[in-house]
């Protein structure tokens, strides 16, 4: 068929003919109207300027359309009418073919920058670009190690869009990307795919504490329990034995043999590596056997011993690692490059062997003491005399001021100022004012301001030091939305600067994690300095309340299961920042963002705190009991708030305490015992976490590795989720009420 219409195009254009009478046809129902054409060849230049492939005309009406439909003749409508009976006959057409004819339609298609979660497409123009509307792209998932039910991913663009970011995709797993170019909003023009892996992503979910069945002293039976990966694949287990006697620093980065970890003087290895079917069998650390590539060494006898399991995740040449907590062991990771004052060590490693003094020294070791004692002796004694002499010329220089008080005022020269040095201080007067950042330069990426775009007019909020703005950042040919926060340092002075260095210090300290709004880095120009974030769209606060929908048997659009990822997602961010000993002080849904739509991310820390228009939030109902008391927060502070946290996403949204509108009467309530209620759609094994949260003695609450434990098991172990968390609509049903007067203060921003 498109040969011939090929032909009759050829004979268009050699002979000059006007529109091409294809025939009578029925027409398709896919078809616009020109009510202002008359006459067929009006219409079909009509249809030809509006990008359509055919024009029919038939009765002083005039249709365009790109299905040519059902053919009855090659001949007029009036010639086949002549011929046959037409009466009850539908509509029939004489349809006429324009230019927009193609010789070609075909679509290509590009994928670039794959990531765990993402990936940037181009497709090309088709050869007949005219009357396309639009551009449909689909993602369906051919292989994946994610447990979660897989879900439609489509998105529709615009007929003048070629590349576009897609996410978020699922870790680990096999697409088929395909891109259509839509032509009259239905009829498929072209068609492209291509077969896209995406890369592994962290292991979502940490491994089970292994327990101990029985300890023989050499040897030592544990349980183990299996786990579950949704970002990849579960490769392997490792058994990670430790020396708590050692009282030695643990990164998960530095876990070698024990061959190795023998010669570095490490105090924890790698004692076998499992496959993930022997892993609900008992094993034996210390039996002296190989398992995978380590040796399982024989305990050493009289020494404490803590075991922690890794979880291995291995995909097409990378390696994720995730380690579970080893109860007792300084919540299983804590820092590297702990000195050990009773044997000159680090890390067992002996300093004269990390500095590289030779140990011949140790040969003359009673010169050494007698020549340090000596020293400290006359140090001592320096220290008393300057102390004294101290004290007698302040009592002269107080007694002048008193003389001089009788007779004159006492003028200071400049401020006296208190400073807290817990940050980056500037503290040289003279350097210019851009010269304060060289400090941070070196722990934090420095971007030029050529590769970044501030949107003046997308203001996302206001902070202390300055405005907060959506961005792009220009990267390796990707465009990336970012959040830009503008501080216009030279016009701070020096005691505002200390405070913004301190809190930027805050969130340089805290590194980068899954489940925190990550800083990116800064640009500087002359006249300011710009702070780069991760952006996300919406914060957790918003979602609850817009997920408040009446659907068939349910009241949320957000699942059950979707509510236990961000709760667990929200404690693994809290874990980390704890690890970084970083107290939030202001943990509650409004704190945390959502980036690609599922995931949670901690922020309002730190310098990343920013609110819009003149509220901001009022934290007394997510404040913990202590913290009325003496003001003073403490890590398990942030436990008590993450309970109500909870709550409130088990409430989609709700207030806490809704029923008491004065906020200046939470802290006398609380302290007379109440606590927020058990809803009646949450179970007794949820509320009861909730309950342990809000215990009285700060050091009863969980750690937020416990509490990760403990809501992954509600997940994973429970018949069904809805077993402790029911979505399910019942005849008395009503929202809990979101008060937002409660939770804003209306007073300018800081």
């Amino acid at each position: 068929m498109l040969r011939i219409y090929l032909f009759l195009l050829l004979l268009y254009w050699t002979w000059g003919l006007e529109y091409i009478l294809l025939g009578c046809y029925k027409p398709s129902k896919q078809n616009r109207l020109l009510k202002q054409a008359t006459g067929s060849i009006n219409c079909a230049t009509e249809c030809r300027n509006y990008h359509y492939r055919y024009a029919s005309y038939f009765g002083g009406e005039c249709y365009c359309s790109n299905d040519v439909g059902e053919e009855l003749s090659n001949t007029s409508c009036k010639i086949f009418c002549s011929q046959v009976d037409c009466n009850g006959t539908y509509a029939l057409r004489d349809v006429y073919i324009t230019e927009n004819m193609a010789t070609e339609t075909n679509l290509s298609l590009r994928i670039e920058n794959i990531t765990s979660n993402s990936c940037r497409i181009f497709w090309s123009k088709p050869a007949l670009i005219a009357g396309v509307v639009g551009y449909t792209i689909t993602a369906t998932i051919l292989k994946t190690y994610s447990n979660y039910p897989p879900t439609p991913m489509v998105w529709v663009y615009s007929n003048d869009t070629f590349q576009t970011e897609i996410s978020p995709l699922r870790s680990a797993s096999e697409y088929n990307i395909s891109v259509e170019a839509k032509y009259n909003d239905t009829n498929n023009l072209a068609e492209a795919y291509q077969i896209l892996v995406t890369k592994i992503g962290e292991p979502d979910n940490v491994p089970y504490q292994p327990v101990i069945v029985r300890d023989d002293g050499e040897k030592v039976t544990i349980k183990l329990s299996q786990t579950t990966n949704n970002n990849g694949p579960v490769s392997a287990y490792r058994i990670i034995v430790v020396n708590s006697d050692d009282n030695q620093g643990f990164s998960k980065d530095n876990i070698l043999s024990y061959k190795d970890a023998q010669r570095l003087g490490l105090s924890y290895y790698i004692a076998a590596e499992v496959r993930p079917e022997d892993i609900n069998r008992e094993f034996i650390v210390g039996d002296g056997k190989f398992y995978g590539s380590y040796y399982n060494a024989p305990l050493s006898s009289g020494v404490t011993h803590k075991i922690i399991l890794g979880l291995v995740s291995n995909f097409n040449g990378e390696s994720k690692v995730v380690y579970s907590n080893a109860s007792g062991y300084n919540n299983g990771i804590s820092i590297l490059n702990v000195y050990d004052k009773e044997d000159g060590s680090m890390n067992g490693v002996p300093l004269l062997q990390i500095f590289n003094l030779p140990y011949c020294i140790l040969d003359d070791a009673p010169a050494v003491i007698i020549g340090l004692s000596v020293a400290i002796g006359l140090l001592t004694f320096m220290l008393i005399a300057g102390i004294i002499g101290f004290i007698i010329l302040k009592s002269k220089i107080v007694n002048r001021r008193q003389r001089l008080s009788d007779n004159q005022e006492l003028t200071l020269q400049g401020p006296m100022i208190e400073v807290e040095n817990n940050g980056y201080i500037h503290e040289e007067e003279h350097i210019p004012a851009i010269s304060h950042y060289r400090n941070l330069k070196q722990k934090v990426r420095t971007i030029p301001a050529s590769q970044l775009k501030i949107e003046s007019t997308n203001l996302l909020g206001i902070g202390k030091f300055g405005k907060v703005n959506t961005g792009t950042l220009h990267e390796n040919d990707n465009l990336i939305t970012v959040t830009c926060y503008s501080i216009y340092d030279k016009r701070m002075n020096q005691e505002t600067k200390r405070g913004m260095l301190q809190e930027l210090d805050v969130l340089i300290k805290t590194g980068n994690h899954e489940n925190i709004l990550n800083l990116i880095g800064t640009s500087e120009t002359s006249q300011m300095v710009v702070i780069i974030m991760e952006y996300a769209s919406t914060n957790l606060k918003d979602l609850l309340l817009s997920s408040r929908d009446h659907l068939p048997d349910k009241f949320s659009s957000m699942s059950e299961k979707q509510a236990f990822e961000y709760a667990i997602g929200i404690c693994k961010g809290m874990a980390y920042l704890h690890s970084t000993n970083i107290i939030h002080k202001q943990l509650c849904a409004r704190s945390i963002m959502i980036s690609n739509g599922s995931t949670p991310k901690i922020g309002s820390y730190g310098i990343a705190q920013f609110f819009s228009h003149n509220k901001i939030p009022d934290y007394t109902r997510w404040t913990a009991l202590e913290v009325f008391k003496s003001h003073q927060h403490h890590p398990k502070s942030d436990i008590w708030s993450f309970a109500c946290l909870l709550w409130e996403v088990c409430s989609l949204g709700g207030t806490p305490y809704g029923n008491i509108s004065d906020n200046n009467e939470i802290p006398q309530h609380i302290a007379k015992g109440l606590r927020l209620q058990q809803l009646k759609y949450v179970g007794d094994d949820m509320y009861q976490i909730m309950l342990d949260c809000w215990q009285l003695i700060p050091d009863e609450r969980p750690a937020f590795l416990n509490l990760i434990e403990s809501l992954q098991h509600l997940r994973d172990q429970s018949h069904n989720v809805t077993d402790v968390l029911r979505f399910n609509l019942y005849s008395s049903f009503q929202y809990e009420q979101f008060y937002p007067d409660m939770e804003l203060s209306v007073r300018p921003v800081f």
